[in-house]
């Protein structure tokens, strides 16, 4: 059964790849993290947003279902979904991103402001990890949109899959434009 310390252990681990990003981030200009390397990829700046876009959906879905109830623990089916998805992430493979976490059409922020809902976001998922009930850390309160439902601990490991895909990303992007 997960516990509490794992979960805080898993998203600190999370959270502190994060902030060194973003330390190394500190030494570009705006004009550098928001530049797109060509007319199909995404900026920095886009692809901050596009993290922010995707971890507030499982915010909103492990709220929703908090809320609600309903929840049942997570399967060994879902784990095994969960190992299948973080595996898929690691690959050099593009995908393209599931509509929910899309980056909206036309939407222009700036560098500064996506980081803010990122760091909103970040601070929202904190929140309900110190205070969720340890006894149901390990229900299904977390739905990705192709793999379906997981634990807490579970999302965390995608999440932090996920992210670290897009540090690469990020990578290349600086490579291209910088």
């Amino acid at each position: 059964m997960a516990t509490r310390k794992e979960l805080l252990d898993a998203f600190d681990r999370m959270e502190n790849e994060r902030l060194q990003l973003l330390k190394k981030l500190e030494l570009y200009a705006e004009e550098v993290l928001t530049k797109k390397p060509d007319a199909n990829s995404w900026s920095v700046t886009e692809t901050i947003y596009h993290l922010k876009v995707a971890e507030h959906g499982a915010l909103l879905y492990m709220t929703k279902k908090l809320e609600v109830g309903g929840h049942q623990k997570a399967t060994f089916s879902a784990a095994f979904k969960q190992k299948l998805l973080n595996l898929a992430v690691s690959l050099p493979i593009k995908y393209k991103a599931p509509p929910v976490a899309q980056i909206p059409e036309g939407i222009n922020v700036s560098y500064s402001q996506a980081l803010a809902e990122w760091n909103e976001v970040r601070d929202g998922l904190k929140k309900q990890y110190n205070t969720i009930d340890s006894a149901i850390i390990g229900n299904e309160l977390f739905k990705h949109p192709a793999a379906g439902k997981m634990s807490v601990l579970q999302s965390v490991s995608f999440m932090r899959q996920h992210m670290l895909r897009h540090f690469g990303q990020i990578d290349r992007i600086l490579k291209s434009v910088a």
